[in-house]
């Protein structure tokens, strides 16, 4: 302390730790991509519980593969599940392509005044809208008057000469929308394919393309605040880039960031004879003309119906009469919302112009809203009750019309109708999904604790090679696989489908594959027939396991989900075949790393495997695996506070301490199969590691072993004859 001290106190100085705690991070936050009977499509969702997952997604369905993967999970333990509903995309590049539709229906109000042709979409947040997307109106009955999105790239030439003559080491820096970029070019770089080759690897949010000799970069995303720069590298000096800022045009600020606002000035430009604005996040069209003449159509053939919320039909004026005052539609795209009736009846309270609206589902009453009214200044204002996030209905959604005078509704009941699931076509690229798109897979790209993946049902080789993919080099080895085995497969069907027709063998630590399916009690059946049994996928319920191990002890992680204490699974009455109760089948797929689900007399059925995907791997265990994987996550996120710290010795020791203390703590966890430190693991931070060149390249390494624990698969009993009386008997008589 440099401060004098001037009379007798207590100082109190508080210093930075030596050693850092590191979180612990979640080891069993499933995700699952599937089909579900409602809820939102290509949007991770967490569920906690049955209840909630119900709530959300609905119940079963003839498709409901992930519906009861969840009941499975929920039922033998599991915890959290982030659920993605997937539909049949055009393109699953494009969310906005997805063939679900909403069912809808208007419900209708009696107005004395004169009114314009009107259309109203739902609510939207800032959407990723490509260049050429469009609306194409009908105004009056005309023919049609498009309205398009322009979002033109940012771009630069290059003016180079080829071979570039590269050595190796020759940089280009690159500002991509404000992100800064480098490419470090190879000696093999000489021609220009080699180089757009390398531009295109090295580079994100760009797109490289020779064009007439040269080199043109574009910018993947278009519009007048999309900007491009060639910053600087001593590769410039070959290739020969303009260094001047390069923009986008159009008339959006960026294709990735497009409001409802930007879309209404893009309208009104382009469609005369119509005022559109935005109300309450909305996109409203109107007509100039007033009265019963005047219509207003967004056409079919519109790129950006569906995604702002407007439907096809034609919209007429009105002078006077009823109108249509309220647009209901499903919550979500689903055939289930043509199954709803909405009931709209007087107001409990009585007040003048309010009513109450009941959501009708198969004839039962399922929700009722009372008291609403029409004017956006009253607080029961229907879409801030009906569409409300906590307390709103969960099954539908509305839309005001905004007819003048805002006259309450009529007594009436309808029914919606034209929602459409979306599983025409539906295809194994629906599940995979997109990067761009963040549909299928993808969509789970956010979920930072993400530990478990799950495709219930879906087992093709396209899909479990996606998984595969997916956890080993999308989520950098941290997410873990389990999949499922196809439908009606005994041992050597399974084992052929591995090796063969999914090429799975040998593939990936980061995986494991359990055969057969497994019978359950018939949660419905209504849906599922007569049967007190069904057969379903095996995934939900092996995840449920790995929760349940998980979380029954501290470093739980570390204990094989397996065997018929750990690994019992609970709900599950029998397999789809018996060929798993035979040892000599078992013994046939258990060296092809496929782990068997089976039982035995006085056994409850449980798994009889720990093995994943690869047997030559650094992890080829289960748990091991995800122990490690759970070490490294953990580390990952501890260590955070070193970054862009000077790296001194002093850093290098609390990077030490602090992986030698967490360790410590999982030693004690049963993590290792020693618990003397010194036989269980190693922290290297020397100097060896961290040599003058590591370290003016701005890194610090950190060597970590670890001395995992491997399961015992084989029960080894040796048993002789006791001879120890006989070899006594000898020994006495000197024999």
């Amino acid at each position: 302390m440099s401060a004098q001290l001037l009379s007798s106190k207590v100082v109190v100085i508080e210093e930075e730790p030596r050693v850092r705690g590191v979180p612990t991070v979640p080891t069993s936050v499933a995700g699952a991509v599937g089909i579900t009977q409602r809820g939102p499509i290509g949007q991770p969702v967490l569920c906690t519980s049955p209840e909630d997952f119900e709530a959300r997604f609905g119940g079963f369905t003839a498709d409901a593969d992930l519906t009861l993967a969840a009941m499975g999970f929920f039922e033998n333990g599991g915890s959290q599940l982030w659920v993605v509903r997937t539909a049949h995309y055009s393109n699953p590049s494009d969310p906005s392509t997805v063939t679900a539709l909403r069912a809808s229906a208007f419900l209708q109000a009696t107005s004395s005044v004169d009114a314009p042709a009107e259309v109203v979409g739902f609510p939207v947040s800032q959407m990723f809208i490509p260049n050429g997307e469009a609306l194409q109106l009908s105004v009056n009955g005309g023919g049609p008057v498009v309205a398009a999105i322009v979002a033109n790239p940012a771009e630069v030439d290059s003016v180079a000469t080829f071979p570039t003559g590269f050595v190796g080491g020759e940089v280009l820096d690159v500002r991509v929308l404000g992100m800064d970029q480098s490419v470090t070019f190879e000696p093999g770089d000489q021609a220009i394919g080699d180089v757009v080759a390398r531009l295109n690897a090295q580079l994100t949010l760009v797109r490289v393309d020779e064009v007439a000799g040269q080199i043109r970069i574009r910018t993947d995303l278009g519009g007048t605040n999309a900007h491009l720069e060639i910053t600087g590298g001593d590769a410039n000096a070959v290739l020969a880039f303009p260094t001047s800022t390069s923009l986008g045009s159009g008339n959006v600020g960026l294709a990735a960031e497009v409001t409802a606002t930007e879309i209404a000035a893009i309208v009104m430009a382009a469609v005369p004879g119509v005022v559109a604005d935005v109300v309450d996040g909305a996109l409203r069209l109107r007509t100039v003309a007033t009265g019963a003449g005047a219509s207003l159509q967004v056409l079919a053939a519109s790129s950006l119906d569906e995604r702002l919320g407007f439907d096809n039909a034609v919209h007429t004026g009105s002078s006077g009469g009823v109108v249509n005052a309220l647009r209901v539609e499903g919550k979500d795209p689903g055939s289930y919302g043509n199954r709803l009736e909405l009931e709209v009846r007087a107001p409990t309270s009585g007040a003048p112009g309010t009513f109450d609206v009941a959501v009708i589902e198969d004839g039962a009453y399922r929700e009722v809203f009372a008291d609403l009214s029409m004017s956006r200044t009253n607080p029961r204002f229907v879409e801030t009750i009906v569409n409300a996030t906590r307390g709103g209905s969960s099954l539908v959604r509305v839309t005001d019309q905004a007819v003048p005078g805002a006259p309450a509704l009529n007594g009436q009941t309808v029914t919606l109708t034209g929602g459409n699931d979306g599983l025409i076509g539906l295809n194994d690229g629906d599940f995979i999904g997109s990067e761009v798109g963040k549909t299928g897979l993808r969509a789970l790209d956010t979920v930072q604790d993400l530990s478990l993946l799950l495709v219930p049902g879906r087992a093709t080789a396209a899909i479990h090679n996606a998984m595969v993919t997916y956890c080993e080099s999308v989520r950098e080895g941290l997410v873990f696989a389990i999949l499922d085995p196809p439908a009606g497969v005994g041992a050597s069907g399974i084992i052929d489908y591995v090796v063969n027709t999914a090429g799975l063998a040998n593939v990936s630590e980061h995986a494991a594959i359990y055969w057969p399916r497994v019978k359950v009690l018939n949660p419905a059946r209504s849906v599922f027939g007569s049967s007190d049994q069904i057969v379903v996928a095996p995934s939900g319920i092996v995840a449920g396991v790995y929760s349940r191990t998980d979380s029954a002890r501290p470093g739980g992680v570390y204990d094989p989900p397996a065997g018929v204490d750990t690994g019992r699974l609970f709900g599950v009455l029998g397999f789809e075949t018996d060929e798993v109760l035979e040892e000599r089948k078992r013994d046939l797929v258990y060296p092809k790393r496929i782990n068997p689900l089976t039982t035995g007399p006085g056994l409850p059925r449980y798994i009889d495997g720990s093995r994943t995907l690869k047997g030559d791997g650094n992890f080829p265990y289960v748990a091991e695996r995800r122990g490690v994987s759970f070490i490294e996550r953990s580390l990952k996120q501890g260590l955070q506070f070193a970054r862009h710290k000077n790296n001194t010795e002093g850093l290098r020791a609390q990077v030490r301490r602090t992986i030698t203390a967490f360790l410590l703590t999982q030693m004690n966890n049963g993590a290792f199969r020693s618990r003397e430190p010194d036989k269980a693991f190693f922290v290297d931070v020397s100097d060896t590691l961290n040599t003058p060149t590591v370290i003016f390249a701005g890194k610090l390494v950190a060597r970590v072993g670890l001395a995992t624990n491997k399961p015992a698969e084989f029960i080894i009993l040796r048993i002789s004859q006791d001879t120890r009386a006989l070899e006594a008997e000898l020994a006495a008589a000197g024999a």
